[in-house]
């Protein structure tokens, strides 16, 4: 995933930049750009996996700037890797494994690549935007090349996914125990720009390495006294039965009297009788004359 993201933006760069247009030149530039690169990040990396090592009191430091191996020795930094709530033991591994063949892939296709445009030509692009040399009626070793590298652009984009794939769970873990508030943020960042990682586990070396399950047990139990206090300050009913009818146990307030729609007529909203003793209904004076 590193090698494959710095050697597409070298490309993208010096395809900008090179004077000549030619595929050749632009790719040759870009893999003597992209190893410089990868030169350095790579011994950022080193350099803050040999202290997080150091720190923790490994053994083998060194294997911190060997490739491919020292995503291994981040496995054993981190220890176990919780996937939807299962604990993987190797996840190092299996992030090395799939880093190796996809480089290793990644490698064939552009080696091949580069030996086909200089001795055989600029091809036709397919669909894909991938080289298509069987447009050009070749044979022989050329053809091989050509049918290898054709297997190596498909290959590569399933490579890349479980690499990515295991990347992310590897170095979420490592996140978890350098900087629990945000290695979701920081596992955001190396998903879409993969070679950041190199540049993060530099920053982290210097912090102090912590268990995370102790870390998020520890916040719960200061959330939960933060809740506690709070609610004890209106008698504590929540804690305890939260779905009680008055749970700060408050004294009940009284209902408001709705209002008489007729009082301007001599209602006063009290009932049925007035405040000098006489009913409140309204056409009293005319029921005396009709019905006495």
């Amino acid at each position: 995933m590193g090698l494959q993201s710095i050697y597409q933006i070298s490309y993208m760069f010096t395809s900008f930049f090179t004077k000549n247009k030619t595929a050749k030149v632009e790719i040759a530039t870009a893999m003597i750009v992209a190893g410089a690169l990868f030169l350095v990040l790579f011994i950022l990396q080193g350099v803050g996996i040999y202290t997080m090592a150091k720190r923790l009191g490994r053994k083998k430091k060194a294997l911190a700037f060997v490739p491919f191996v020292n995503l291994y020795y981040i496995g054993k930094l981190v220890g176990e890797c919780i996937v939807c709530g299962q604990r993987m033991k190797r996840a190092g591994l299996y992030a090395m494994i799939a880093e190796i063949l996809a480089s290793t892939v990644f490698i064939a296709s552009i080696v091949t690549e580069f030996y086909l445009y200089v001795n055989v030509g600029e091809p036709v692009m397919d669909s894909f935007g991938y080289p298509d040399w069987s447009s050009l009626n070749i044979t022989g070793l050329a053809l091989a090349l050509a049918k290898i590298n054709e297997i190596c652009n498909y290959v590569i984009m399933i490579l890349i996914l479980v690499e990515s794939i295991m990347m992310l769970l590897l170095m979420t873990g490592l996140f978890k125990k350098y900087s629990p508030r945000n290695y979701f943020m920081l596992g955001a960042i190396i998903m879409f720009i993969p070679i950041s990682r190199y540049i993060i586990i530099f920053t982290l070396r210097n912090r102090q390495p912590i268990d995370y399950e102790a870390y998020m047990r520890a916040r719960r139990e200061a959330y939960f006294r933060q809740q506690q206090q709070y609610y004890n300050g209106y008698g504590g009913g929540y804690p305890n039965n939260p779905y009680q009818q008055n749970p700060y146990q408050q004294s009940p307030q009284p209902r408001p009297k709705p209002e008489d729609p007729f009082s301007e007529f001599g209602g006063n909203g009290d009932g049925d009788q007035s405040k000098n003793g006489k009913s409140d209904e309204p056409f009293e004076e005319f029921s005396d004359g009709f019905f006495n």
